[in-house]
């Protein structure tokens, strides 16, 4: 019996070293997470994960931002006119760009949208766009073209620019003749495109999608939109006025309000209760619940599903990011501090969809995340209101 005694302790002595073996390899395992556990962190993941380059002075939702952003800004150190600032978005560095006329727009233009035009007043009842190829502090702008109308091709290649001058009083009312003509910015060759004498009217918008011309007269005291291709002008519709192209070619139009002899003067557009018309059918208000008055179109996304408008809803004015195929609203900038200068505000949308809205001392960006400011660097002048995104 003794033997069996010893051969069960033995037994039972190696059982108790197994069992505290394994409580101890189990404690060695567990030891990160009961301390996590602990102090409340979550524990450390199997890898780490992936990140991209981000703003370092915005660290708000979604804040990946890429490219260069370009304003004007009045500090100017004397000057009477702006000054251009270009904002690498990833760096957050910035640099003083040249001195140029107050501008009323920036757009990005170029096939790779690279290029920079600048549209601004003449000092006359005409605007003039000038491309920016240097953007240095001593750099100099060219002329592109002077007119009546200016307007960026879809496409960002050419600019169409429509001039009116009088021609002759008919009985009671005053004639223009009217050309439209396509300026290529890589060349800078002018094409004509259109010439027609106006009975009783004059030029009041137009625009270029590719080869696809579409103009607003008033024609013996009545609004029409013409399609011209490129010749035999057909009339669209009457009493409404186009006032923009998508990128994709859906025209925006304006039931025009006040005064139809003041339409058409740089650097005002038409504004009115605003439609969308895709090409087909009858044109539907662009806002499916609300009546939208529009002022000015800002700027459009590159799929032509967005579209940024300076105008009024109920009453209030502000800056609205409308989603075009729903027909559905929201605002960009807090309605009452826009004011009705096109100069002083300006929006652009990024290749990727991210919107930049500005007002004078203000830049906001718009995700699908929501509406932050945007934190300019130290030291960056602030801004005057134009503004664009280049790659």
């Amino acid at each position: 019996m003794k033997e069996d005694d010893d051969l069960v302790e033995g037994r039972v002595r190696r059982g108790r070293m197994l069992l505290a073996g394994a409580a101890g390899l189990a404690l060695l395992v567990g030891l990160p997470f009961v301390f996590g556990f602990l102090s409340g962190d979550p524990p450390p993941p199997d890898e780490p994960a992936p990140t991209g380059p981000t703003s370092p002075f915005f660290d708000g939702p979604g804040a990946e931002l890429h490219g260069h952003l370009a304003y004007t800004t009045f500090e100017t150190e004397g000057s009477l006119g702006q000054r251009l600032v270009l904002i690498d978005l990833i760096t957050g560095s910035f640099g003083m760009g040249p001195l140029v006329p107050v501008a009323e727009e920036l757009r990005a233009a170029g096939a790779s949208g690279n290029q920079l035009l600048l549209f601004a007043d003449d000092a006359g009842a005409r605007g003039v766009a000038f491309a920016v190829p240097d953007l240095s502090p001593g750099g100099r702008l060219r002329e592109v073209a002077a007119g009546d109308v200016l307007t960026l091709s879809t496409d960002r290649t050419a600019l169409l620019v429509g001039r009116s001058r009088p021609a002759g009083n008919d009985p009671g009312c005053e004639s223009h003749s009217v050309t439209l003509d396509r300026v290529e910015l890589a060349t800078g060759r002018e094409r004509p495109l259109f010439e027609d004498p106006v009975s009783c009217g004059t030029l009041i918008s137009a625009t270029l999608d590719r080869e696809r011309l579409v103009a607003s007269f008033v024609r013996e005291g009545r609004a029409e939109v013409d399609a011209i291709w490129p010749q035999n002008p057909t009339v669209l519709f009457h009493d409404l006025a186009h006032v923009s192209v998508s990128p994709r070619g859906t025209l925006l139009l304006v039931e025009p309000e006040g005064d139809l002899d003041a339409l058409g003067v740089w650097p005002s557009t038409p504004s009115g209760p605003v439609f969308v018309w895709p090409g087909s059918g009858s044109p539907r208000p662009l806002v499916s619940d609300r009546v939208l008055v529009a002022q000015r179109i800002v700027a459009w996304s590159d799929d032509g599903s967005q579209v940024v408008v300076n105008g009024s809803v109920r009453g209030e004015r502000g800056m609205w990011l409308v989603y075009v195929p729903a027909g559905t609203i929201e605002p960009l900038l807090r309605p009452g501090v826009l004011s009705r200068r096109a100069g002083s505000s300006g929006a652009a949308f990024d290749d990727e969809g991210t919107i930049f809205a500005a007002i004078p001392g203000t830049i906001v960006i718009a995700n699908d995340t929501g509406v932050f400011p945007l934190e300019l660097p130290p030291d960056a002048p602030s801004p005057a209101g134009p503004l664009a995104w280049l790659p």
